[in-house]
């Protein structure tokens, strides 16, 4: 007989790894990474599978027990430091080669300034951040309130110290659950200067 309890409620269709993550990380040699909004973690279980040690952050507990639980069954457990925290509100220990938020971003008004502040103080020098959320042009078309977007040009105006390397709007898979869009995002690449003098 069928086991129907699978049949009824098949496994949740995972989230894919951050292609503009898969880009970034693959020429970089493995160091310290932050995941903030990292969800399920697939983000990170790619990166620590690598070698890369990664803090990965979010403020759903559920999500976080899955995480770590596909970390443990990845055998990869030991390389990442899962925390539950709103990352409006959160504040890392250490800075990071690398720091990324895909699809994360707090809401306009939400604190999503104090965080992207935050994001570009943790980069180490020499590292990078890469920020990706949906796009403005997505309210201008009434599919999203204006909070839920951003603009390159937000995302940018965090990034004093950073040469940018890509801002772009692109179109990108996005997968909820089962169902898949393409949608217009944002897209911010940058690396911390190394070549900045302290002026007083």
């Amino acid at each position: 007989a069928p086991d129907w309890a699978s049949v009824a409620a098949p496994e949740k269709a995972r989230t894919p790894v951050n292609e503009d993550l898969i880009e970034v990380a693959s020429v970089m040699p493995p160091g310290k990474a932050l995941d903030l909004g990292c969800g399920e973690g697939q983000n990170s279980i790619w990166l620590a599978q690598r070698g890369w040690i990664v803090n990965a952050v979010d403020m759903s507990p559920s999500a976080i027990s899955e995480a770590r639980d596909l970390a443990t069954g990845a055998g990869i457990d030991r390389t990442i430091v899962f925390d539950v925290a709103d990352i409006s509100d959160w504040r890392p220990a250490s800075r990071y080669d690398l720091v990324f938020c895909t699809f994360a971003l707090p809401a306009r008004g939400m604190g999503r300034s104090r965080m992207l502040d935050m994001a570009a103080a943790a980069v180490a020098a020499g590292g990078t951040i890469l920020l990706t959320d949906f796009d403005i042009s997505l309210r201008r078309e009434g599919w999203m309130a204006e909070k839920y977007v951003v603009s390159t040009g937000e995302l940018e105006r965090h990034l004093d110290g950073f040469r940018v390397e890509r801002s772009a709007v692109r179109v990108a898979r996005h997968r909820h659950g089962y169902e898949e869009r393409v949608l217009p995002v944002a897209n911010v690449i940058a690396t911390r200067r190394t070549d900045l003098r302290t002026s007083f």
